[in-house]
């Protein structure tokens, strides 16, 4: 456990380094990822849960991982390309279960911690932030805010001090993205003009100087994924908290 709050960073509430968090909800076939009933499992069985945020064609926050629905749902479609209803009837990995808002799954969440990672593609954030942002604020249950993307997590520190912010960071090996981009990233050199209260590292990359730094700091430091119980334990050597699938921490 983290001793100090790193000189000039906000302190993280308890929950985030205590209570582990379901990657995308506890999901299996009959609870598809990022599902209602997967978010309903964890809460159940008293986890906090990550999910994945990105607009719909008519601007509201949905929770789905991947920007095209075809992995999920069968049907070639990017979730910015249909408005909220119709998402709303595309069946996940033929179950009952449908792609949900933000705004739902916080309610089947009830006062289950969430880490809401928003899946910010463009430069300049904006829009899904302030959109999510407007639903974050209706929800009385503990939440956070995540992402791959400084801006975004920039976003709430300079419109919303109050929200607690997580920086999500790997090297991205394998990744696209520039070399210069993908170090800057696994570096975590953009906490400063960040401050967030906690980072989320790969624990693909842990052990790693960065995290490692952050960690002996007195910073909160979270990984993602562990799959199984044997990373599981993995996880619990290298980081306060951790986010898992499969497993039973």
């Amino acid at each position: 456990m983290p001793t100090a709050v790193p000189e000039g960073y906000p302190e993280a509430p308890s929950w985030l380094a205590e209570v582990p968090l379901a990657h995308r909800g506890l999901h299996d076939r009959e609870r598809p990822e990022n599902s209602l009933p997967a978010f309903a499992a964890a809460a159940a069985a008293g986890y906090g849960v990550e999910l994945d945020v990105r607009l719909s064609a008519d601007r509201v926050p949905m929770v789905c991982h991947d920007g095209d629905l075809e992995r999920l749902t069968g049907v070639a479609v990017r979730v910015g390309e249909l408005p909220a209803t119709e998402l709303a009837r595309l069946r996940l990995l033929d179950t009952p279960s449908h792609v949900p808002t933000v705004a739902e799954t916080l309610a089947t969440l009830g006062d289950a911690p969430a880490m809401v990672e928003l899946k910010q593609p463009g430069l300049r954030a904006g829009e899904l932030e302030r959109r999510t942002a407007a639903v974050l604020a209706e929800h009385p249950g503990p939440w956070c805010v995540a992402s791959f993307n400084p801006g975004s997590v920039r976003w709430f520190r300079d419109h919303q001090p109050e929200a607690v912010r997580v920086l999500t960071a790997s090297p991205l090996d394998g990744s696209r993205l520039p070399a210069v981009v993908r170090r800057r990233l696994g570096a975590l050199r953009d906490l400063p003009s960040v401050l967030p209260h906690a980072v989320s590292y790969d624990l693909a990359a842990l052990p790693a100087p960065a995290p490692a730094r952050w960690r002996r700091s007195g910073g909160v430091l979270v990984t993602w994924t562990a799959v199984g119980d044997a990373e599981v334990q993995r996880a619990r050597t290298l980081a306060d908290n951790v986010i898992f699938e499969h497993a039973s921490p």
